[in-house]
């Protein structure tokens, strides 16, 4: 079962699972263009159905999952991967309330109705399966005017992370994807962001194929273009800067010298209330 799955990495998902003969439940609140999708998919011999659904509708979602079921009997893999941009190029201040809280129904709350109508049957399944949560980089690396979008992904890897704890032991296992810039409908237009060999920019097609390769692993986070590593360095590198010891170091550095051991700083008493 592929959510987003009418346009993007969610098509290309599904291409990729419908040519080794996986059975697919297409699922997009884009009801013209899935069934156009999913009828030429269909034209190529793919075993496809398309299913049009609000997915932040946690009912729908419930009703989706009943459909797959009821369709296919046992679902193996489920690609969480509905997503949208939302306001960018806009500081957080200027970011309307209804515009972000639109972002967080999809890129969010959608996540968790398919995780909670999905998740409880793959276990009652008893039988290995995999859950994918479509992230982003952006979970990770967050430049200027991107609060919704990056929050909104944050949250996602969050989900993903619980869901891994959860479910460790269980025959279920979890992937949090992390794609950078993609050549998608969703991004065309943005700036790319460019590394020392220019764009990094990746196909919907690669992002697919790097699924591919993981299901059935213990692989949990994915990523997909050549400026991951870079991105990542830096802001674990921004978060070490930070990691200051509980004695100032130029104190520190005389107490080393001086042999002795240094005073234990005292630790601050606990809030009494929410802070």
């Amino acid at each position: 079962m592929v959510t987003g799955a009418a346009s993007g990495i969610g098509l290309a998902l599904t291409a990729r699972l419908a040519r080794a003969g996986v059975k697919v439940l297409m699922a997009d609140i884009q009801g013209d263009a899935l069934r156009h999708r999913a009828g030429e998919l269909a034209a190529r011999g793919a075993d496809v159905r398309a299913e049009t659904v609000d997915l932040t509708d946690a009912d729908a979602v419930q009703a989706l999952a009943e459909t797959a079921y009821g369709t296919f009997g046992d679902i193996d893999v489920v690609c969480n991967n509905a997503g949208v941009v939302g306001p960018v190029g806009m500081p957080l201040w200027e970011v309307p309330p209804a515009r972000m809280r639109e972002v967080f129904e999809v890129n969010h709350w959608a996540h968790v109705h398919v995780a909670r109508a999905f998740v409880p049957r793959l276990l009652a399944g008893g039988r290995p399966a995999h859950l994918v949560h479509t992230a982003s980089m952006s979970a990770f690396a967050v430049g200027s005017g991107s609060a919704a979008y990056a929050a909104s992904k944050h949250a996602d890897l969050a989900v993903a992370r619980s869901l891994r704890a959860d479910l460790a032991g269980t025959p279920v296992r979890v992937s949090v994807l992390c794609p950078g810039r993609v050549d998608t409908p969703l991004v065309r237009g943005l700036a790319a962001p460019r590394d020392a060999t220019g764009d990094t920019t990746v196909t919907a097609g690669l992002v697919a194929e790097t699924v591919w390769d993981a299901l059935g692993s213990d692989r949990f986070y994915l990523f997909t273009n050549a400026d991951a590593a870079t991105r990542l360095r830096d802001q674990f590198d921004d978060v070490r800067r930070h990691l200051t010891s509980p004695v100032h170091p130029t104190q520190e550095t005389l107490w080393n010298a001086s042999g002795q051991t240094p005073p234990t700083a005292p630790r601050p008493n606990p809030p009494t209330s929410g802070g």
